[in-house]
């Protein structure tokens, strides 16, 4: 076997890729997924793809909003991932809720007030809102214009 000092930068890389997708490294080249404890389900079978949103058809909320969900599935890895856009008019909020999974937000337009932990914060095109497992929270829509802005989830009941 190579000592560590005789590893190129390649092979550190290919072998970190292999590790973060669950591909095993002599499958690298060949973009097939490795046999393993956990198969990629839901919108993530198949391996890499694009989600494109432009043929995705919204869905409209009672407070005004709308929502595109973007994908929905289990990573070849195990994790439960899920994706939405969603659109938000001034003052619309979306009602306080507990999650049990972990959400990632990511504010593309407009500014949204972030209710949490007894407090508020607030974020703008740019910023990223972490909302950690079994937090109660809502967003509501701070701005004078639609606010716009991705949601991850990741883990536990994610839906």
């Amino acid at each position: 076997m190579a000592g560590m000092s005789e590893m190129t930068r390649r092979d550190v890389l290919v072998g970190l890729a292999a590790m973060g997708t669950g591909v095993a490294v002599g499958q690298a080249a060949a973009g097939t997924q490795a046999a393993g404890p956990h198969a990629a389900a839901g919108d993530f079978a198949g391996g890499s793809k694009v989600f494109a949103l432009a043929g995705v058809a919204a869905t409209k909320n009672a407070n005004g909003s709308e929502r595109k969900n973007v994908f929905d599935g289990t990573l070849a890895t195990g994790e439960a991932m899920s994706m939405h856009e969603s659109w938000s008019p001034v003052g619309a909020t979306a009602p306080g809720h507990v999650i049990h999974h972990s959400e990632l937000i990511v504010v593309i337009e407009g500014t949204i007030g972030f209710e949490h932990d007894g407090k508020v914060d607030t974020a703008g095109a740019g910023d990223v809102v972490y909302v950690a497992y079994g937090t109660n929270h809502s967003i509501k829509n701070a701005g004078t214009g639609t606010a716009r802005y991705m949601v991850l989830q990741m883990g536990g009941d994610t839906k």
